[in-house]
């Protein structure tokens, strides 16, 4: 997640729709005073919001109690939380975005994820593609970017045009020489799935939630 004052934007951050390539292709753009969420695949670390409050007791000199009123913001920060902290009338002047991907292949990219990461347990490593799908732990990510059927961002980027897009949101932001160089793959992922039909009905009703808002048909 960023929240840049230098470029008034605010990119929030879904599962398995390439963010952390983004966020690490934009840090060199951002200033002094913009905000990412605490990742160690960054290394850029200010994730520290100064409120109202803790503002006020730093210009007392009171550094160490006013950390009790600062903010962290976690990678997957959800776009209604932001706005709670830093107030609707920087929340709805900054351009918001995020990404969104086809279901059956996010899905695809999250269970190999869960099932190869290093911190993976030994049961897990073992979960076959239907087993994951039975279980319907889908990384439904509509609550990153929407409260209660209202949305909060004004544009939904789809990963499989994810540089193109990007490119004309940050050209409008004034970041015409952003590119995407270095990118952050999945190195878990390996040959996809046999995935039938029925794979693709569970999936996409769980998904329901989102595809009013990206369209996506089986």
């Amino acid at each position: 997640m960023i929240i840049s004052h230098k470029h008034k934007f605010i990119f929030i951050k879904t599962r398995k729709t390439a963010g952390t390539t983004i966020v690490h292709n934009l840090l060199k753009f951002l200033g002094n005073d913009d905000i990412v969420s605490k990742d160690d695949k960054y290394p850029y670390q200010n994730s520290t919001y100064e409120t109202k409050i803790s503002k006020f007791l730093l210009s007392l000199n009171l550094k160490e109690f006013s950390k009790k009123f600062q903010k962290n913001f976690g990678p997957h920060e959800s776009a209604l939380q932001v706005k709670k902290i830093v107030g609707s009338k920087i929340f709805d002047n900054y351009f918001k975005f995020c990404v969104e991907r086809e279901p059956v292949d996010k899905c695809i990219s999250y269970y190999f994820m869960r099932k190869n990461s290093a911190s993976s347990s030994i049961d897990r490593k073992k979960m076959t593609w239907e087993k994951f799908v039975k279980k319907k732990r889908f990384p439904v990510d509509t609550n990153l970017y929407t409260d209660d059927d209202k949305l909060l961002v004004d544009k939904i980027i789809k990963y499989e045009n994810i540089e193109e897009e990007l490119y004309e949101i940050l050209s409008n932001l004034g970041l015409s020489d952003f590119k995407i160089e270095n990118s952050r793959n999945n190195l878990t992922r390996e040959k996809d799935p046999f995935v039938s039909y029925e794979h693709k009905k569970i999936i996409y009703e769980n998904f329901k939630s989102s595809l009013k808002y990206t369209n996506y048909k089986i």
